[in-house]
């Protein structure tokens, strides 16, 4: 697969404007090509100068100054590519050092847990296959609790103790937003995280983040379209209410809700606070406000204990999640009451019968992970793995994170083996996953049952 800086990109008119070929190129992706081949006219005109020395006054100095004019150009060649190439933080002739940030202890360790597991499957297949231009990946992970000030101090060890090439995988949009800005002024990459902040999607502000998950708020949108101009809700009319996280990327989720078509269903939000100990207090007020559907961005464990308190306190509804809910161990905690419960998701289920799901399936066994590690969470870092490797393998050697963002911007139509939709990044946004699936729990197993 070519690489953007490798292709010619456009002219040059006259007057001095810049006219561009490629509708996926543009200035703020532009400067790594325009660096690179700047130095490589600065390596020509130090070659001609030599054979302009080389050719002397006389024959009999000919055949040395020839011999001169060679060696020279030789050694302006060599001293030429090794300056072009300016090797990235944390990569070495042997190693690329990488980061993740996980909650692997509290209310979210079970996510953090199957994370993990992914991102060791990724750094086995690469590793066991010789690794990449002669390097093996290393990976150092640290527990921030779903925590933003633990996210923080690890974003620091991870830049100043560990010399890190990017951060890869951490999990929750409070913990990358805090931690990005000190990402962005190491000029390392912040690579697939589970992040839906909105504030994140700009390359502008974030030049080295990808992401393989949409904003919290472009997945509220697209349930409430769902819900709105698709779903079979029957003869009733629905009250449509959000169960969110008191926060900021809790209430774009809630606003998603509203701005769909959903929205004329709009029954309003009930917030939970971080360290929660029970939703029975919004599920009281949800019940009196007589809501039949619950949208709500949880955990497995959470959405699990959801729909064990609408069971207690009376909450006769349908509840919705998104990707973090789609595991087996949701069914394995609640059983039959998780029959009929409903996720908008950007991935295919776990049930599914594609290529790429098996070949997670066996790489996830491989490194010890259980049935119950195998959910949306592990599935998003796998996935990411998938596009890091291939990345990695287009630049090759010369390794940096502007390198390494255009051949990320480059694919085209990247293939998971049906795990998600073909991956192609937006250059604005460093999203590169439109996709949204429908699932549901039907006779104990969440299976497919929309493309949205």
């Amino acid at each position: 697969m070519e690489s953007y800086v490798n292709q010619p990109y456009g002219w040059l008119k006259p007057g001095g404007q810049f006219e561009w070929r490629h509708s996926k190129v543009s200035p703020k992706n532009y400067g790594g090509y325009m660096r690179k081949n700047a130095l490589k006219l600065l390596a020509l005109l130090a070659v001609f100068s030599f054979v302009a020395v080389g050719c002397g006054d006389d024959d009999d100095s000919s055949s040395a100054s020839s011999s001169e004019s060679s060696s020279s150009e030789s050694s302006s060649s060599e001293e030429a590519a090794a300056e072009e190439c300016e090797i990235g933080p944390g990569v070495s002739d042997t190693e690329i050092k990488l980061g993740s940030s996980l909650p692997l202890t509290g209310n979210l360790a079970a996510l953090g847990v199957q994370a993990e597991f992914a991102l060791e499957a990724t750094i086995e297949r690469i590793n066991s296959g010789g690794g990449i231009a002669g390097r093996n990946i290393s990976l150092t992970v640290q527990d921030d609790e779903f925590n933003p000030e633990k996210t923080v101090a690890n974003a620091q060890y991870f830049i100043d103790q560990v010399g890190v090439f990017g951060v890869w995988g951490s999990i929750g949009s409070a913990p990358t937003v805090a931690a990005i800005p000190l990402h962005d002024e190491a000029g390392i990459m912040t690579l697939f995280t589970w992040s839906q902040d909105t504030s994140l999607f700009d390359r502008a502000a974030h030049p080295y983040f990808f992401s393989l998950n949409p904003s919290g708020y472009k997945q509220a949108v697209a349930f409430s379209n769902y819900f709105g101009n698709k779903f079979d809700y029957g003869s009733e009319t629905p009250v449509v209410a959000g169960l969110v996280l008191s926060s900021p990327d809790g209430e774009e989720a809630a606003q998603g809700v509203r701005d769909g078509a959903a929205g004329q269903f709009e029954g309003g939000t009930q917030n939970w606070e971080r360290d929660a100990a029970t939703y029975q207090p919004q599920l009281l007020a949800m019940k009196d406000a007589g809501v039949t559907d619950v949208y709500t961005v949880v955990g497995d464990t959470q959405f699990a204990q959801i729909i064990q308190e609408m069971d207690q306190v009376g909450l006769e509804a349908r509840v919705w999640g998104t990707n973090a809910v789609v595991t087996s161990n949701l069914i394995d905690l609640v059983g039959e009451l998780a029959e009929g419960a409903l996720a908008v998701t950007v991935m295919t289920g776990l049930n599914a019968d594609v290529p790429g799901l098996v070949q997670f399936r066996e790489e996830m066994a491989a490194v010890g992970a259980s049935e119950a590690d195998l959910s949306s969470a592990s599935m998003l870092a796998y996935s990411g793995g998938l596009v890091l490797e291939q990345a990695l393998r287009d630049v090759g050697e010369c390794l940096n994170a502007d390198a390494l963002s255009d051949a990320l911007l480059a694919l085209e139509d990247f293939s998971t083996g049906g795990i998600m939709a073909p991956i192609n990044f937006d250059p604005d946004t460093g999203l590169g996953n439109q996709g949204a699936i429908i699932q549901q729990v039907v006779d104990g197993v969440w299976v497919t049952v929309d493309e949205g």
